[in-house]
């Protein structure tokens, strides 16, 4: 009897399930480490300034104020390029400009080793912000072409685990260097902490040019049937998106929900770089007479719980587009950073209190950026990323200045200097809040929540180039 052939047989649930996971574990463990390990190098490089301060102010002479110019500086650079490197990566692909920006930001981190007086510092601070623009965005615009939004608040999670990760490794190992290799062929130890802070980001460079792929497409190491699950995927999310995202670059600059976010992720990162900069000073006056590489190890502390609490957290979140985990740990770090202020003189309690804001005003990072990406596509993700990121990292200028400026005005009184961090959270809080509540009362969706455009997909495609080759899952034009 003649057998009449049917439509190939669908993959039952179990099944379904099972190659979701095997694909997104095999793209976890190519992506994931070396975006960790470049994003720790890069946040090290931009902050190994905290710890370089002691030596400076013997070398040079440096107020809190000038230290707090030179700590934000960096953010000058970084802001007005950040968009403009964002394009350029959409054209030439991640794989290269992300190489680039490391080898970049390697060179002239190292160079500072060897600047002859403070205005130097100042003028390789700004370059660095420069050479490193487009970093970060362009690691979250990469991931969204590797992983489908149900797994995109988690895998952020974990790459952003490299921030205080980057505190718990670095602040001992830089209070160890200024410590040990002080005097060390002829080079100051704060010398010392930039040289060797340069030398890994040139080297991860050359490593991600070598070992990154570009797209699932490409993805050799998959199997057709992995690749195939994961193109179709992520084509489908991205033509979600694309209907709510505005098309093209400029549209950006004229989204109210992308500078709304802007206000949110600015005042989210006066409460956050602060802490940053300023921790070990913070340690150092609190703690008396510790060594660098004491200072180091405490200051390292609130790092750990910090990666601990966001790993706990990006698994524990099932809800990606919604407000509510920003908020908590918000309130969290504006209750914990009140106790510290009022608590320094009783340095156990102060650091527990610290300890506890840093997990709230780390964790908060991860957790905003669930909600640009959930409605951003195509060429508009790509500049809307770089511009929250370029516009909130402002902050990383004004906070730690005016923390320094505040110190040095109040003759050094670090609890009144904490109102910075203070305000700021308190002030993210209540914009979330407002615009959720203005949502609300017109009968419109809350902040966390892309509205109806009444755009097809087909009318949302971006036009510039390139927006064709992201939305199908293929490689760039040139690639």
């Amino acid at each position: 009897m003649t057998r009449v052939l049917g439509p190939a047989p669908v993959p039952a649930p179990d099944e379904a399930l099972q190659l979701q996971v095997r694909t997104m574990r095999k793209v976890t463990f190519r992506v994931v480490p070396l975006l960790m390990v470049s994003y720790g190098v890069s946040y090290l490089d931009r902050i190994n300034i905290g710890f370089a301060k002691f030596g400076i102010e013997d070398s040079f002479g440096m107020s809190g104020t000038q230290y707090g110019f030179a700590a934000g500086i960096f953010f000058v650079g970084y802001v007005l390029a950040e968009v403009p490197s964002n394009i350029v990566m959409v054209r030439v692909g991640a794989r290269i400009w992300l190489s680039r920006i490391m080898v970049s930001w390697g060179i002239v981190a190292a160079g500072t080793a060897f600047v002859p007086n403070l205005e130097s510092i100042y003028v390789l601070r700004f370059v660095l912000g420069v050479a490193e623009a487009g970093f970060f965005p362009g690691i979250l615009l990469y991931l969204t072409r590797w992983y489908p939004n149900r797994q995109r608040t988690k895998v952020v999670s974990t790459v952003m685990m490299a921030i205080p990760l980057a505190g718990v490794i670095g602040n001992p190992l830089d209070g160890w260097i200024l410590d040990t290799l002080d005097g060390t062929l002829g080079l100051a130890g704060w010398r010392w902490i930039f040289l060797t802070g340069g030398l890994p980001a040139i080297i991860l460079g050359v490593v991600f040019f070598l070992t990154v792929t570009e797209r699932p497409v490409e993805a050799k190491w998959l199997t057709a049937e992995q690749r195939e699950w994961l193109i179709t995927t992520l084509a489908a999310e991205e033509r979600e998106r694309a209907a709510e995202s505005p098309a093209g670059h400029r549209a950006v600059f004229r989204d109210r929900r992308v500078l709304a976010l802007c206000t949110v992720y600015f005042l989210l990162q006066c409460g956050a770089y602060p802490l940053t900069y300023w921790l070990p000073s913070v340690v150092k006056g609190v703690g008396g007479s510790l060594s660098g590489v004491q200072v180091g190890w405490v200051s390292a502390v609130p790092f750990l719980m910090a990666a601990i609490c966001m790993y706990l957290t990006g698994r524990l979140i099932t809800d990606e587009r919604s407000a509510k985990p920003v908020m908590i740990a918000l309130g969290v770090s504006v209750v914990t950073f009140t106790v510290t202020a009022v608590s320094l003189g009783t340095p156990g309690l102060a650091f527990v209190a610290i300890t506890v804001a840093t997990m709230g005003a780390q964790t908060a990072k991860p957790l905003f950026w669930s909600l640009p990406t959930a409605f951003l596509a195509g060429a508009g993700a790509a500049s809307g990323i770089a511009l929250i990121n370029s516009l909130g990292n402002a902050a990383g200028f004004l906070s730690p200045f005016a923390v320094g400026w505040i110190q040095d005005a109040s003759g050094g009184n670090v609890g009144l200097s904490m109102t910075v961090m203070i305000l700021a959270n308190l002030l993210a809080m209540a914009v979330i809040a407002g615009l959720w509540w203005v949502a609300r009362g017109r009968g419109g969706r809350t902040p966390d929540e892309p509205p109806e455009t009444g755009r097809t997909p087909e009318q949302a495609v971006v036009a510039e180039p390139g927006a064709t080759a992201a939305e199908a899952g293929g490689p760039p034009p040139g690639r």
